[in-house]
């Protein structure tokens, strides 16, 4: 049997929030809730992993070390990876749902999407240092800032198992969503920034639609 390659046409992508918030009505305390996003030019870009920077080279007197010269090489262990997407604007899920979703980018008092109350996902993943030791991501010192975990799935109906990359703790800058028309579609182009864990999937993570 030959290699079954993925495509495009057989990818979905979800935006989940952090907990089961406080549905309307309730669907289950603990299950996050989820909008399923419909694609448009099938262009999704992502980091396949979180960055690692390079060991600065230090020469020595026999020969050469690895090791950093200031504070700054280990600040880049805490830089997002870029998520991009677009999407064409619908009457359905990518006009209003969309937008609320995007990290509740009208800083409204309550994060609703859909009738569900929305919560962050924010300071639940983990960086590994040079040392080895792990440190949990941290609070956005913006209080208004809040952020989603992202999850896509690419199928075929031919290959025995799925596959797809989940992105944590995705925040979406306002200033990076931006609409552009045409004569036949109004397109949303969307660019993320995650701070959480990259990870590969199979599956869907279990949630409720909202």
């Amino acid at each position: 049997m030959g290699r079954i390659t993925y495509h495009g046409r057989g990818g979905r992508l979800r935006i989940y929030d952090g907990s089961g918030g406080t549905a309307m009505p309730n669907n289950g305390a603990g299950t996050p809730f989820f909008i399923e996003v419909p694609f448009s030019n099938m262009d999704f870009s992502g980091d396949a992993a979180k960055p690692r920077p390079p060991d600065p080279i230090v020469v020595t007197a026999g020969g050469y070390v690895h090791r950093p010269q200031s504070d700054d090489y280990e600040a880049a262990y805490y830089e997002p990876v870029e998520v991009l997407f677009s999407c064409l604007m619908d009457d359905t899920t990518n006009r209003v749902k969309l937008r609320d979703a995007l990290c509740n980018i009208d800083l409204k008092t309550t994060w609703a999407v859909g009738n569900n109350n929305w919560s962050s996902t924010k300071g639940r993943g983990s960086i590994i240092l040079p040392d080895n030791t792990f440190v949990a991501t941290q609070p956005f010192f913006d209080s208004r800032k809040v952020s989603v975990d992202m999850e896509l799935l690419w199928e075929n109906i031919k290959a025995t198992t799925n596959t797809g990359m989940r992105y944590e703790e995705v925040w979406f800058p306002p200033q990076e969503l931006t609409i552009n028309e045409s004569p036949d579609k109004i397109e949303l182009a969307i660019r993320g920034l995650g701070y959480g864990d990259v990870s590969v999937i199979s599956a869907f993570s279990k949630g409720n639609e909202s």
